[in-house]
């Protein structure tokens, strides 16, 4: 019976002694999961490429392998052409959404580098139309998994990307933006969209992604249709205007012309200089109290990349100045005529034959047009004209 105590102590003591044991364990093992994953996290970002770039063989620090992922990205990555498409202001937090900027238009371009595990990391940089009708640049990295949707030709893709933004109501400073990604598409076209907490949106892009370097301009032969130096084009187009800065004022969208010239000082940069123009209608509340001519002069740095032998796409930025041409006004309206702006281009190109060119594509602008309304209150009208376009060319 004397022993009964002493044993009871020895169990206690070796129950303690494993849960200890089983503790600690846990304790290795949450540790362990925590390291493998930000190990894991860790390789897919820029730096995780090194191992696969020409460099691998050397000890660089962090930042070396950063770089050098990058400039792999972008040195052996296909070329993209970002498409801003659309963004959704939801109910619940935007009772006034319908005074939003949804058609979030823009362009960009991307370089698109799947790993030796199959996951897309693409280098971007793009612009477009904010919700309040501003531009928007916007830069960064983003990392995807893909998964073949069964014998289909698409994929899922899901990751993230760490971007950095400008906005006009932040004044211009750099915004980080560390965001998810949920994307669904084929290799060459993939449609992503991302959820922006804070600002509590839903944006929505397209990348459109050709193998160029199976084919670039480099390797063209001399009698290839884009081995001309200059491009001159005319056509006509359609207008789509979202009038802000004006309570209840809308503008029609309409049809119009354009004309212009592009010069290629190498295969894949080029100037382009055009002339747009089309009329519209002013409506206060239904009722017209003005018409304008809108005529743009566009001036743009150009890049081009193939999408084929007898096609290619560009993306573009540069500057505008914008007129109000044959202005009319109710009594009382009154609006300045000229507005300098931002240019925002994406399009593309076919070389029916070596000297006939159709392109075509979406020239977007910001032009702000200072004035007053009948009761004196002063405003800033802000069209924000997006003018889709088709031409034909002569190039020599």
């Amino acid at each position: 019976m004397n022993r009964l105590p002493s044993t009871n102590k020895t169990i206690k003591r070796k129950k303690l002694t494993a849960a200890a044991l089983l503790l600690a364990i846990a304790n290795i093992s949450h540790a362990s999961a925590w390291d493998d994953f930000w190990t894991s996290a860790a390789k897919t970002l820029p730096a995780g490429v090194y191992a696969e770039s020409d460099s691998a063989d050397e000890n660089p620090g962090y930042f070396s392998k950063t770089w050098d992922g990058l400039k792999t990205i972008v040195v052996k990555g296909n070329t993209g052409l970002l498409v801003p498409v659309y963004t959704i202001h939801p109910a619940w937090d935007y009772p006034n959404r319908r005074e939003e900027n949804g058609y979030t238009w823009g362009g960009g371009i991307s370089s698109n580098y799947i790993d030796d595990r199959g996951n897309r990391r693409i280098v971007y940089a793009m612009a477009f139309s904010d919700s309040h009708n501003d531009i928007e640049p916007f830069l960064g990295y983003a990392w995807l998994s893909r998964w073949k949707l069964g014998t289909s030709p698409l994929h899922l893709e899901a990751g993230y990307t760490l971007g950095l933004t400008f906005r006009a109501d932040y004044d211009w400073l750099p915004i980080p933006a560390p965001l998810p990604l949920l994307g669904v598409g084929t290799d060459n076209l993939t449609f992503y969209g991302t959820y922006v907490p804070g600002a509590n949106i839903f944006f929505f892009f397209g990348n459109l992604v050709f193998d160029d370097k199976s084919f670039s301009y480099s390797e063209l032969p001399e009698e290839s249709k884009f081995n001309n130096r200059i491009l001159i084009y005319g056509g006509g187009g359609w207008q789509k205007t979202d009038m802000r800065g004006v309570g209840g004022t809308t503008i029609t969208s309409n049809g119009g012309w354009t004309t212009g010239g592009r010069y290629f000082f190498t295969k894949n940069w080029a100037l382009d200089f055009n002339v747009i123009q089309s009329k519209h209608d002013l409506k206060n509340h239904g009722s017209k109290y003005g018409s304008y001519k809108l005529t743009g002069y566009n001036f743009a740095a150009q890049y081009h990349f193939l999408a084929g032998q007898n096609a290619s796409l560009y993306a573009g930025v540069g500057f505008g100045f914008y007129r109000l041409n044959n202005l009319k006004l109710a009594d009382g309206w009154s609006s300045r005529k000229n507005s300098f702006t931002p240019i925002i281009q994406v399009g593309g190109t076919v070389a029916l034959t070596k000297h006939i060119h159709l392109t075509g594509g979406l020239d977007l602008a910001f032009p702000r047009f200072r004035g007053h309304d009948p009761e004196g209150n002063r405003f800033s009208a802000r069209p924000s004209p997006a003018t889709f376009k088709v031409a034909l060319g002569f190039a020599f």
